[in-house]
Parts: structure tokens; sequence; C-alpha cells
């Protein structure tokens, strides 16, 4: 059986949540759009010369005139970071820190404009994150957007600061990017495609070509229309990344400030309000006895994958309930999440998926996201279960393979 991407009543939570943050980058640029649109009006009524270059400051954020920077199609494409001299071969990867903050300046494009934003990440991993969008340049005005994620709890904050909180299978702290363990994968596989070396804010980062911005958690393969061009540092984190649709630039995202393995303050990622019920999206997680399965036929571990430790098996229960186990390794994680058909969360934020074996399981699709594979199985059409996790796919096909069926 196909994975499950489509034809369901609703996305998952880290759907829901990348989509916000996507959203609210688009409703600044509209906002900022039609508002330079009525200072242009204005001003043409005042006889303004039509050739005059305007560079207008709005309340919706900073939109500014283009006017040269690029070739004679539109701004310039090449990422701004400098170039390495006589760097050879790709930046190994050779840290991965349970912490980071990170200020971006981030750019969308509409034709001959250009709206800026400011995007705020922390990021404590492997679960609490909390992202920030605000108007204008860094470090930004009024707040457009919060979002917020803990162990199995995520909030998206309105501009008038209400929250909608829900809760959800465990996964990935929100704004994190974990393409750190799969890069030689995508690479291999033509995903990513390896350029040259860059230096910015004092640190070195190695840049690839792949198909989509990494912030929609979708991998596919660059054109050359439609590419992404990303450079990431010895973290496998974002430091520059600018996307190109149509053979047209769109967005652009600069790190303007950036710390590794800072003290995070936990009262920034502590969430409170009243949750949603289950017919808004939302759901309760709550931990049950790991000892007894849950139902007949259960998938499990005899032991967990080395150097994890197993966290809990918790009820997923929302509009259609599931079970996950969750296992843990200081930043690393593996969830192992299962249940009817009818319970199975989409993956409209994955690309095509690779058929692999799975043991016991018979044969799955390997879904490659920025937050880490997934591997998606429908045992005997039963059931589903999904493996995903911060590894490299051949760790988590490993795992998969010694799942046994109680």
């Amino acid at each position: 059986m196909a994975p499950k991407t489509s034809n369901r009543r609703s996305a998952s939570r880290t759907e829901r949540r990348q989509a916000a943050v996507r959203r609210r980058r688009q409703d600044a640029a509209a906002r900022t759009t039609a508002a330079r649109r009525a200072v242009r009006r204005k001003r043409r009524l005042t006889a303004i010369a039509a050739f005059a270059v305007v560079v207008a400051v709005v309340g919706a954020g900073i939109g500014l005139a283009m006017r040269g920077g690029g070739d004679d199609d539109g701004p310039s494409r090449d990422l701004r970071a400098a170039r390495v001299a006589g760097a050879t071969g790709r930046l190994p990867i050779a840290a991965s820190p349970a912490a980071y903050h990170a200020v971006y300046r981030a750019e969308v494009y509409k034709e001959a404009e250009v709206t800026v934003s400011t995007e705020e990440v922390w990021v404590r991993r492997p679960f609490d994150g909390r992202v920030a969008i605000r108007e204008g340049e860094p470090p930004g005005t009024v707040g457009q957007f919060e979002g917020r994620s803990t162990f199995g709890v995520y909030a998206n904050y309105t501009e008038a600061g209400a929250a909608q909180v829900a809760g959800d299978a465990p996964t990935v702290a929100l704004g994190d990017v974990r393409v750190a363990a799969s890069l030689d994968h995508l690479v291999a596989e033509g995903l990513f495609v390896p350029g040259d070396r860059r230096r910015a804010l004092g640190r070195e980062c190695q840049t690839y070509r792949t198909g989509s911005p990494l912030q929609s958690l979708k991998i596919t393969a660059p054109t050359a229309t439609d590419y992404v061009d990303v450079c990431l540092d010895e973290a496998g984190l974002i430091l520059e990344e600018m996307a190109v649709v149509g053979d047209k630039l769109t967005q652009r995202l600069t790190a303007v400030s950036f710390e590794v393995d800072p003290t995070l303050d936990p009262a920034g990622f502590v969430i409170e309000g009243q949750r949603v019920g289950p017919d808004k999206g939302g759901g309760e997680v709550t931990e049950i006895d790991r000892s007894v399965a849950p139902s007949a036929g259960y998938w499990a571990l005899d032991a967990p994958p080395p150097g994890f430790s197993h966290r809990g098996r918790y009820l997923v229960a929302g509009q259609q309930s599931s079970h996950v186990d969750v296992y843990v390794r200081g930043v690393d994680i593996v969830t192992i999440r299962q249940g009817a058909p009818a319970a199975e969360p989409e993956l409209t934020d994955a690309g095509p998926g690779r058929e692999v074996d799975v043991g016991a399981l018979g044969t799955g699709q390997m879904l490659l996201r920025s937050i880490g594979p997934t591997l998606v199985t429908h045992p005997g059409g039963e059931a589903f279960v999904h493996i995903a996790g911060t590894l490299a796919p051949g760790d988590l096909q490993a795992i998969a393979a010694g799942l046994r069926r109680s």
C-alpha cells in the first residue's frame, strides 16, 4: 500500500505549523504590497515623476523598489555569504548542538518588489522550539506570528496574543532543521547538489542546490527553473537560503545573528492556554504502560536502538486514535507511530518515496524530509506504521527491520 499523502481530513500538526509560518511570511508581503500601491496612487495624483525611485517604509514591513543588483531579469540570485578561497571537498558535519538561537532577515519577492521581515528561532533539542515573525528589518517591530512546541504540545499565537494550543504525537522541535544525518544520502540521490564553500557571521558553510525550501519540510530535486540554494554550517544549520520558482527569485533567508549552544530560558518554551478539541484538529497525548501491548498485533522493538532510551509509549487521542513509542538519544529521536488506516496522518510535506525492505513489516516507502526521514509501512493492509527519526535513512531502516508483531 502506498503512503497516504492526500484525500485525508486534516494535515499533521507539523505540516500545519510549518504552513502557518509560510502564510505569515506571505501575508506580510501582501500587506506591504497593498500599502505601497496606495502610496504610489496618491503620489501619481500629486504629480510625482513617474520615473522616480521610491523607497517606502510602511506599517506592514519594509517594501523596497528593486533597482539593479542583478541581471536584466531581476535581483541577483547569488548567495550573499563570501566564498571561501581554496576550499576543496564538502564541509563535513562536525557538530550536533543541543540548542541554538538564530535571527534571520527574510525577504519575499513579488515582481519588482521585496518585503522584508524578521524571523527569530530558538531551538532546544530535541522537542522544544519557538519561532517568531515580526514586521520589518531585524530586530523587527510588530509581531505577526509566534509558534511554540514542546513534547507532544504545540501552540500558535496570533498578532493579538491569543493562543491555539493542541496536543499531537511528539516530533522534532518547531523551526529545527535535521538534514545533517541524511546529507550523504541526499547527495547520492541527487536531491542535494554540492557547490562551493562560503563564510557568514564567522561561520563556514557548504552550499547545496536542492528543489524546495527546507522550511517547507519537503525535499525534492532541483530543476533548471525551480531550485533552492542553501548554505549549511558544520552542524547542518541554515546560514542562508535563496529560492527560485518558475525561474524567478521568490524568497531569501539570511542569518544576521547565530548562537550555538546558548543557555535558553525554559520559560520561553512554556505553552499555556485552553486546548482545541479534536473537531478543530487537536488531540491529547497520554502516557500508557509500555510493558503491555495496547492492542493485538502491535509492532514493537525487543530493545531500544543502540544508545537510545525508551522515553515512553503514548496514546494520541483525536478524531482517530493511534499510539506512538518515543526513543531518545541526546538530541536525536526515533518515533514509531501506528494505528488503524483511518488514523494515519497524511504526509503532504514529503516528496516521492523510495521502496525499501523492512523485514517482518514487508516493504515500505522511505520519505525524505528536512526534519529527518520517515519510513511508511502498511503491514498486511491492516494498519499503518510510521518510523521517523533524526537518523540517516539506512539507520532508520535497520531499526524498522527489528520491529516484531505481538
